[in-house]
């Protein structure tokens, strides 16, 4: 028990010497004062370890923070994924839209050379549009394993919070959003989410 004591007694000289900046009151010369003085730094990196942890963590998920970093990029990325998915729709079905009007078009002109020639162009530069339009499963592909990795992420930084408790963050200072005071980097966050933002019915509130 008395070893017991001891070690308190110079865990709690540390942290004292952590907050306040004192130097503790060197050990008794009694005894082997080394081993108490590594068990002492080993601690004192510890603390100070678990402390930046603790800082970064608060930085990407604070509890208390009504953000989420974490999710929003997850968010960013699925909507990535399904404004590309869409764009290539739309592309496909206007590219298939060009090649049947250029048939027709060489259909009610066949006679003419030139307008065939030109019609077998269109279509070379359709089958073109339609072999580029294969990135979206390539880069669909890429972010969804993004997605994944940050929701591992999120998984483990919830799973170190659940540990040390939300009140070990209440200390802690909340991240910062936004750009500067003054500029309007705040201004520049580019496409709201779906359900986000400003709806094209409150704008048109704003002119009632």
């Amino acid at each position: 028990m008395s070893e017991i004591a001891a070690l308190r007694s110079e865990m709690a000289a540390m942290r004292t010497q952590m907050e306040t900046g004192v130097k503790p009151t060197a050990p008794s010369p009694s005894g082997d004062g080394s081993e108490i003085v590594a068990v002492q730094i080993e601690i004192a990196q510890l603390v100070k370890s678990i402390a930046k942890a603790k800082a970064e963590i608060a930085a990407i998920k604070h509890p208390m923070s009504e953000g989420d970093r974490l999710l929003d990029a997850s968010n960013e990325l699925d909507a990535i994924v399904q404004a590309t998915e869409m764009a290539t729709h739309n592309i496909l079905e206007a590219a298939e839209n060009i090649e049947k009007e250029a048939a027709n078009l060489a259909g009610l002109c066949h006679e003419d050379q030139d307008v065939i020639a030109a019609t077998e162009r269109i279509v070379g530069q359709v089958v073109r549009v339609l072999e580029a339009s294969n990135f979206q499963d390539i880069t669909g592909q890429r972010i969804n394993k993004v997605v994944q990795t940050v929701r591992f992420i999120e998984q483990r930084v919830l799973a170190m919070i659940d540990i040390w408790g939300v009140e070990a963050f209440e200390a802690l200072p909340l991240p910062i959003s936004g750009g500067a005071g003054g500029t309007d980097d705040d201004l520049l966050n580019g496409p709201q989410l779906e359900n986000q933002g400003i709806s094209q019915a409150d704008i048109d509130a704003l002119f009632d």
